[in-house]
């Protein structure tokens, strides 16, 4: 097996506060690229033409290239994990006296007419 470096678990991946690239992006990586593709003209230029299938491109690549030139002149997509759906609130999907996970539910804490199944499923064989 080979020699498994110091910052990394016996499995390969980083130990926790090490990194792969511990000097970061060189100084000035920035200003090199602005530099030499007219202030990144060029590459959007070049992602462009990915995008409209300009050399042949299959829909995979157009689609990754859509997908960077929106990141970056829309930004990325944000999730509001505290978002809903208008109209849907917390709910409880009740089969009998258990919840939706098999849990057993408290028949005291449901309203008298939410006793009772709603619904039942039948078993394959026998739907006609």
């Amino acid at each position: 097996m080979p020699n498994i470096p110091q910052i990394r678990d016996t499995t390969g991946r980083f130990l926790a506060g090490q990194s792969g690239n511990p000097g970061g992006r060189p100084v000035g990586f920035h200003n090199y690229i602005q530099e030499r593709t007219s202030d990144g003209s060029e590459l959007t230029d070049f992602v462009l033409s990915v995008f409209r299938g300009d050399h042949g491109e299959d829909m995979r690549l157009r689609m990754d290239a859509a997908t960077w030139l929106a990141d970056r002149g829309f930004g990325k997509p944000t999730v509001n994990a505290g978002a809903q759906a208008p109209g849907l609130g917390d709910f409880t999907i009740t089969i009998s006296d258990h919840d939706v996970l098999g849990n057993p539910i408290n028949p005291k804490s449901l309203p008298p007419e939410s006793s009772r199944p709603l619904f039942s499923i039948k078993d394959v064989d026998s739907i006609d």
